[in-house]
């Protein structure tokens, strides 16, 4: 009895809870987040208004793919209470989610009743209508005037914000009306809007940050640094000019983020005198940019495409260095210059190769020197925090030990890189960072593949095709990684994330062949991904789902026999029982 008093207080205060949160959403303000997900999932799942804020923290911050599933669950609930305004608002949130992920075949039965609504009741609609249909049309590159539209929707969402007392998200729609083009800050009206965020931001702590920083003549990155995580990266990329190569996690799917990245690693590898990889990034860029676009990024890709161009210039017109008379001066078969480039392969055995020699492999006295090596090349600008490099690949263990493992693996490394034609400042430890000058590396196998896979990723839910090519010239590449290193947690964790993103591949290219009604290069895909996940039931149903398909039953059956034996010595079990109705109904 008492047990079930407690439980049944517990539930009061939670709802007790539930309805003080709605009230301040109700009234305007977002509540803090941690506040919002104390509250256990089964009740907060009940409630669309708690869904909503969940939601729109989750759009400041990029979790995308995580929000989609609440905005569509808040908007069940609100179609539940026939809240037509709110369903609307939910229906334009998940329009802008699709956007900044590039899904815009998804966005379009959404932009088109949000654009039909807006034309005909627009004070029904809440700001986020022509917010996400504003950068809908921006992203409409067969729109001569979309950027001019997407402007006055833009500011229109201002306006409805305003309108509703939501001085936190008329603060977020005018910075992205700064993120989609600086020079907005220039507009007539600009004050007015700053006035106002001023005299009622101080009611709602959350839009203060951003309005320091609207505000500011000079932003810094302090003020960046204030804002949610997508804000945060998106205002240091476009305000400060100083976006990072490396996105947070949560920001992998945001195509806009992405771009910004993208332009960074074209400026990275000019600066190490890499023209070819340069212009591979720049390819990668424009692709990016046909899917979201502002004036913005438009100025970014021709900034990019100047500098990529003035560099090819540069380097076609310097006049080449004579080769130094090497006669008797005892250098390795394969050595070069400090400035040659290698090709660095990591795959199935690591090696080098040079524009004037043969592959060359090299020998470690320990394996720790393979091991830290890979880890270095693996890392942003091959290069890591000492700290970092200690416990990644030495573990735990006494400090002074440890550093003094590393000391001796140094050491180790760079003899074994000389021995194949590598100056022995090639690897250097400077400053509590261990690393490996950028200048000589002309491409790493599995740099290239990571970014021929993100970039399908991004391109594949609006251009399965062109996902596709990039998605073929990955998949050779692949293989083992550091075959001759032994195990390590970190080394077998990147081994794991390589695999699952070659098995992600196959399985996308197997559809679309599916699509092509090509069955020779789906059931090719298909046997692929069978042999790099024989126990995943998913490949083995697709194959028998070919077979049976193309009238070859006995082929099918075979499949599943196969299918049987790997459950049943694998994991002691029977295949799915849907399966097995594929074949005996």
């Amino acid at each position: 009895m008492n047990q079930n008093s407690n439980h049944v207080s517990q539930q009061d205060q939670w709802l007790g809870q539930v309805m003080k949160i709605e009230q301040t959403i109700l009234d305007g303000q977002m509540p803090p987040i941690g506040q919002l997900l104390s509250i256990p999932a089964d009740i907060r799942m009940k409630s669309p208004l708690l869904l909503r804020a969940e939601c729109e923290n989750g759009l400041l911050n990029g979790r995308l793919m995580e929000t989609k599933q609440r905005l569509e669950a808040a908007l069940r609930g609100f179609a539940a209470q026939a809240d037509e305004s709110a369903m609307l608002a939910m229906m334009a949130m998940l329009g802008l989610l699709y956007v900044q992920v590039g899904d815009l075949h998804e966005a379009k039965p959404f932009m088109s009743l949000l654009a039909q609504e807006w034309d005909r009741n627009p004070e029904n609609c809440s700001g986020f209508v022509p917010w996400a249909l504003a950068r809908a049309s921006a992203s409409a590159a067969e729109r001569p005037s979309r950027f001019e539209e997407a402007r006055k929707l833009l500011f229109a969402a201002a306006d409805r914000f305003r309108e509703e007392g939501r001085p936190l998200w008329t603060s977020f729609v005018l910075l992205d009306c700064m993120l989609f083009d600086p020079q907005e800050q220039s507009r007539p009206d600009w004050p007015f809007w700053m006035n106002w965020l001023k005299r009622h931001a101080a009611e709602h702590p959350g839009a203060g940050s951003v309005v320091r920083l609207l505000a500011s003549e000079k932003p810094d990155g302090a003020l960046c640094e204030e804002l949610p995580a997508r804000y945060a990266y998106l205002s240091k990329a476009v305000l400060l000019n100083r976006a990072e190569e490396q996105l947070p996690a949560a920001l992998n799917d945001d195509i806009e983020s992405s771009i910004y990245a993208a332009a960074a690693a074209v400026v990275r590898q000019l600066a190490e005198g890499r023209q070819a990889a340069a212009a591979e990034m720049l390819g990668t860029l424009d692709r990016l940019r046909g899917t979201v676009s502002t004036p913005a990024i438009e100025r970014l890709v021709e900034e990019m495409r100047k500098r990529v161009t003035a560099a090819s210039e540069t380097a076609r017109s310097r006049p080449l260095r004579p080769e130094p008379d090497r006669e008797g001066a005892g250098a390795p078969r394969h050595a070069t210059e400090i400035g040659s480039k290698w090709n660095i392969k990591l795959f199935d055995g690591i090696g080098f190769s040079s524009d004037d020699g043969p592959m060359a492999e090299p020998v470690w006295k320990r394996r720790k020197a393979g091991e830290l090596f890979v880890y270095l090349l693996l890392q942003t600008g091959y290069k890591s925090n000492r700290e970092h490099v200690i416990e990644r690949v030495f573990g735990e263990g006494d400090p002074a030990k440890r550093s003094n493992q590393l000391y001796v693996t140094l050491h180790d490394l760079r003899s074994a890189l000389k021995e194949i034609g590598l100056h022995e400042e090639t690897v250097y430890a400077k400053r509590g960072v261990i690393g490996i000058t950028e200048p000589i590396i002309e491409s790493v196998d599995v740099e290239t593949f990571m970014t021929l896979s993100r970039v399908g990723d991004q391109l594949w839910m609006d251009d399965r095709e062109a996902a596709s090519r990039l998605y073929d010239k990955a998949l050779p590449l692949y293989g083992m990684l550091g075959t001759e290193l032994p195990h390590a947690d970190w080394l077998d964790r990147a081994r794991e994330q390589l695999r699952d993103r070659q098995t992600t591949m196959i399985k996308r290219l197997a559809a679309f062949y599916g699509e092509q009604n090509d069955e020779a290069r789906e059931e090719q895909q298909l046997s692929d991904w069978i042999a790099l996940r024989p126990d995943q039931e998913e490949a083995y149903e697709a194959m028998i789902r070919l077979c049976l398909r193309s009238g070859r039953r006995v082929e099918a059956i075979g499949w599943y026999r196969r299918l049987e034996r790997i459950c049943m010595e694998e994991l002691g079990t029977e295949p799915l029982e849907e399966v097995r109705r594929l074949l005996w109904p």
